[in-house]
């Protein structure tokens, strides 16, 4: 006998969706506005990565550094720094996306340090100081399809990814799509927006309003364009990855190809110099202990807890 569904029975349906190449996945508007909450979500704690690995490195060369190496480092924080505001751009236009298709902004994001479910196996988000190992391991989630890079020691997501027990037919809330790089994401999300425009129509599918969109009137960035239409949904996709992963075949301009660069550049001077250290010993820490159980550093320092927090210290 057929299964009788519900109206939360179909709710469930809708937001599940079963891949599908022609449309990522998302059939419906409420898996598009959640994928795209997601993408928000990891373009906030990419950016956070690259401002942490930056903020890491030495600055002066009473910390040991020589005039060619400060310079080198100098270099390389300018560089993840561009990183970080492309990113900044990336999570604006993921919000202009999400405004376009009539749902709110979303600047939540889970805390760190990432709980192995919270995204696929693959997709690690760490915040470590500037080295070898936080190279490899942005440049592991920068790069392009289909790229055999393999991700640094102490990264290995797939292998340490520890993921609750669940009945897929028995969910009650929406989940992610598999995927291995950013750029997969963001071509799955194209790919479901591409079927709902002609499956809905643009009226009804793009109904957010034109003038909260955030634009280059607002913010520096050219590239911030308002989506209020397919055409302009991809432009702004295709900067997101285009200037991460890089355009087909193009990836030496992009995060993936800097990042290289900077690795390369850093291999060099280490192997002139063994004792040559660029960061500064830092950790990421928390100022209470994580309820989900993993063991991070915790301040116990009553003044750098207030500043964490961001209070004033009497």
């Amino acid at each position: 006998y057929p299964v009788p569904k519900g109206p939360l029975a179909n709710v469930i349906e809708v937001r599940r969706g079963i891949y599908d190449a022609h449309t990522g996945g998302i059939e419906h508007r409420e898996a598009l506005i959640y994928t795209l909450g997601k993408a928000a979500e990891l373009e906030h704690l990419v950016m956070l990565q690259y401002l942490f690995a930056a903020f890491s490195l030495k600055q002066r060369e009473e910390e040991g550094l020589t005039q060619e190496t400060l310079a080198a480092v100098t270099r390389w924080r300018k560089t993840l720094l561009e990183i970080s505001a492309q990113e900044m751009l990336h999570l604006a236009l993921v919000q202009n996306l999400l405004t376009a298709v009539g749902a709110a902004p979303r600047l939540a994001r889970p805390n760190f340090p990432m709980p192995a479910y919270a995204y696929p196996a693959g997709v690690r988000i760490e915040l470590v100081p500037f080295g070898e190992a936080a190279l490899r391991h942005f440049a592991f989630l920068e790069r392009p399809d289909g790229m055999d890079v393999e991700d640094a020691e102490g990264f290995e997501a797939i292998a340490q990814a520890v993921a609750l027990p669940h009945d897929e037919g028995d969910e009650i809330v929406p989940h992610l799509q598999e995927f291995d790089t950013i750029g997969e994401l963001y071509r799955s999300i194209a790919a479901g927006l591409q079927h709902l425009d002609g499956r809905l129509g643009t009226e009804r599918l793009f109904v957010g309003q034109p003038n909260a969109q955030a634009t280059e009137e607002h913010f520096r960035w050219p590239e911030l364009v308002a989506v209020t239409d397919l055409a302009s949904a991809n432009q702004a996709i295709d900067t997101i990855v285009e200037q991460g992963e890089g355009a087909r075949g193009e990836w030496r301009d992009a995060h993936f190809g800097r990042l290289l660069g900077i690795l390369d550049e850093y291999l060099e001077l280490k192997a002139a110099n063994p004792d040559f250290e660029p960061a500064r010993p830092v950790v990421m820490a928390n100022v209470r202990p994580q309820p989900t159980g993993v063991v991070v550093p915790q301040i116990t320092d009553a003044g750098t807890i207030s500043v964490v927090r961001g209070r004033r210290i009497s």
